[in-house]
């Protein structure tokens, strides 16, 4: 027979091809999708191995472009100021992979940095129980803010905000119109201002203490899986028996805590506070966390990347200096890297959820 139910036999040639075609052209966009997957698994697993490749490729040009950078004093000047940084980029990485944010750092830093000059300079209290008061303070602002967000359902976006100008206004309160100051003599300043040996700066040893418990924690833990577990997927996280507005506290407290850490720091080493203290600190430290690969929506990330991000803004900000532009360009460059980082984890993550959902169905 020619055809079926008047249909010419040419007719069904014609539309076999044209299903033939369309089922070879889908399964090329099904492996293409694979394949794709497949890289994008690959970039977010190695992910702290390309921030890692990032941050010694702007080693080596900063290095060989300049005739300052590679000194003894600017190599140790670039981890003293990143150690500020990636103290409090600990506390943020936990923040952040749990889904939530704190946009009051720098306030938190300048109001508790004017906390510990009024403790040491006008009340006359030794520095180390200033140093625990103030973290304990922090934990307090911390609390506050977590309640608030957990309990009230206000997004902790707003309720830092919110936060970002109470307490820049409460250390020019707190502060008056003279910025404390001290002497400065003693195992305290020696150990948050001094340097160990060859110049390498004591607040690297803060640092490096803060940033490997707290990798830990994150990596190996109880707590840790909890906190991924919550910003991965909130309601699975409830189901599975997590007290995710728990975790979520503890880590607000975290954060503001280690805010009060660096604060007796950097008092310890200017031997004074200023209101002023902390000013665009929010910036660097939510910047070093991104570029270092921590999600925007929550669930993954390290203290390592955060480490590495908060090292490459670092050498950006420094470096560009070095080649005699203004510290504004280093400001620009690093917005730049930030916005780029976050394109890419949105990218990656939609491009991933697309293609699984193209392989399923």
């Amino acid at each position: 027979m020619g055809g079926v139910a008047g249909v010419p036999a040419d007719g069904f040639d014609e539309a076999e091809e044209t299903l033939t075609a369309v089922l070879a052209e889908e399964t090329v966009e099904l492996a293409a999708e694979g394949h794709r997957l497949a890289l994008l698994r690959l970039v977010l697993r190695s992910r702290g191995t390309v921030i890692t490749l990032v941050a010694l490729v702007l080693f080596a040009v900063f290095s060989l472009t300049t005739s300052t950078f590679l000194t003894s004093d600017n190599l140790f000047n670039i981890l003293r100021n990143i150690s500020f940084i990636g103290i409090v980029a600990t506390g943020m990485t936990f923040l952040l992979v749990a889904g939530e944010i704190d946009l009051s750092v720098g306030s938190v830093f300048g109001f508790l940095t004017v906390v510990m000059g009024v403790l040491v300079a006008r009340l006359g209290i030794s520095p180390w129980p200033a140093l625990l008061l103030v973290i304990a303070l922090g934990a307090l602002v911390g609390l506050v803010n977590g309640l608030i967000s957990t309990r009230l359902a206000i997004p902790s976006f707003v309720v830092t905000l919110a936060g970002f100008t109470a307490y820049r206004s409460a250390a020019l309160l707190v502060s008056g119109p003279q910025p404390s100051a001290v002497e400065g003599a003693g195992l305290f300043y020696q150990v948050t201002g001094g340097d160990i040996g060859a110049g390498l700066p004591w607040l690297v040893v803060w640092m490096a203490v803060v940033m490997l418990i707290g990798g830990v924690i994150l990596a190996t833990t109880k707590f840790g899986y909890h906190v991924y577990a919550t910003g991965g997927s909130l309601e699975a996280a409830r189901n599975s028996g997590i007290d995710t507005r728990r975790v979520k506290l503890i880590c607000f407290m975290l954060t503001s805590g280690l805010c009060g850490l660096v604060a007796a720091l950097i008092f310890g080493y200017l031997h004074g506070a200023a209101p002023t203290t902390g000013t665009g600190f929010e910036f660097r430290v939510i910047g070093a966390v991104i570029v270092g690969g921590v999600a925007l929506t929550g669930g993954r990330g390290s203290v390592y990347g955060s480490l590495m991000g908060a090292v490459i803004i670092g050498m950006i900000t420094n470096g560009l200096v070095q080649l005699g532009y203004s510290q504004y360009y280093g400001d620009v460059a690093t917005g730049v890297l930030i916005m780029l980082a976050g394109a890419l984890d949105l990218y990656t993550r939609f491009t991933a959820a697309r293609s699984l959902h193209y392989l399923e169905g």
